[in-house]
Parts: structure tokens; sequence; C-alpha cells
């Protein structure tokens, strides 16, 4: 696969109209949006920006580049233990459920495009964050290209939903992913500089928001 053909690949995997199923998620979100909590863009971007830098960096994005680094080495022992230690980090049951589903999804989809990807790699709960990973070493992608993708991947479907619950303007939708962008660009880079030992991390209001989620009345989404 020539370079261009691995960030055409990037690109196609980054796109919001790739069926993954992150589309069915908000992680929370959608609890703090009935509690009448994010109301507006500023209010979804301040949701953003916790999620992103107390949850999503030190768990998911962090977790791309272990599991990266043990598909190199063709440490599948490794990457077992990657995805077990990735879902005990999960606290509230729908996020956990929602990410291996998203996973698995994911693991199905890039089989279909992509005849060279091993897919039968039976990984006990398959989390969305270790199939990029695993895919990305096994198809040659340089790692900063690969966190690039699975960030934009997974900003740009959570803001989405926003717009789609709150609900807001695709404008505001945009305004929004256009404002996070330095903070992704300070996650990537703290990631590419993180070991293990770094790796885990919380922001208890949004686990309890997520451990809610449940419970609410009525949903547009799964967790």
């Amino acid at each position: 696969m020539t370079q261009l053909a691995k960030n055409l690949r990037l690109m196609q995997l980054a796109d919001s109209a790739f069926p993954s199923g992150s589309f069915t998620q908000s992680f929370g979100l959608e609890t703090f949006i009935q509690r009448g909590e994010v109301e507006t863009r500023e209010d979804l971007a301040r949701f953003m920006q916790t999620f992103l830098y107390y949850c999503w960096r030190p768990t998911d994005l962090l977790a791309v580049k272990l599991a990266w680094q043990a598909a190199q080495e063709q440490n599948i022992n490794r990457l077992y233990i990657l995805d077990r230690r990735l879902n005990a980090m999960k606290l509230p049951s729908e996020g956990r459920e929602g990410s291996s589903k998203m996973g698995k999804r994911l693991r199905g989809l890039l089989a279909e495009i992509d005849p060279n990807y091993a897919a039968e790699v039976d990984f006990p709960y398959g989390h969305h964050a270790i199939v990029p990973g695993h895919y990305g070493a096994a198809a040659g992608i340089e790692l900063t290209l690969l966190l690039a993708a699975f960030a934009h991947m997974t900003t740009s479907s959570l803001v989405a939903n926003g717009v789609r619950a709150v609900p807001l303007g695709q404008t505001g939708g945009q305004q929004v992913l256009a404002q996070l962008q330095p903070l992704i660009d300070t996650c990537i880079q703290w990631v590419r500089t993180a070991a293990e030992r770094d790796w885990g991390g919380s922001a208890p209001a949004l686990d309890w928001a997520g451990m809610e989620h449940e419970r609410l009345y009525s949903r547009i989404f799964m967790s």
C-alpha cells in the first residue's frame, strides 16, 4: 500500500459517513442534555473538552498507541491484555458495551474493505480503540496519522450526536470541531510521549452521567 493509499484509507475511516455505529452512542452526553446542562454550542464545547482531555486522552487514545505497538511486535497476548484492561477502565456498562460493539463493527468493516487485514483475531472484547491500533500496525500506517484519524473519528461523531440531540445547527457543530482542534493536537502530542504507566483516567461526573443514562425516561442513544 502506497503512502497516499494509506492516507486515503485513514480519511475513509475518519469520515463521519463510515458506518462504525458511533451514531448510536453518546457516552453520557445525552444525560447532560436532558438535565439541561448542555443547551448551547458553548456547552457542547465544554463537555467535549472535559471528555476528550480527562476521559478519552489517557484511556482510548493512548490505547490506540499501545495496541499499535503490540501489533507491530506481533504480540497477540499483549493485545488481549490491553483489551481486557481497557474494558476494566470503562465504568458505565452502556459505554463499555458500546465501545465493544463499535470495535467489533469496525473489525468487520475493515475485513470487508481490506482483504489483507487479519480480522480473525479473537479479542476478548474488541474495544473500539484497540482495533485501529491493531489495523494500523498491520497496514503500516504511521502512528501520529493513525492517532489523528482516530481523534477526528471520535470527536466528529460525538459532536454530530450532540448537534442532533440538543439540537444545534450544522454550522455550530463545525465551529465546535474547529474549536477543539488545538486540544486534540495537545492530546495527540501527549500520547506520543506517554508510556503504559500513564494509562488510565476519568472524570467522575461523566462516569455518573453514563451510569444514569440507562435509567433515563426516554433516550435517543444507546449510551
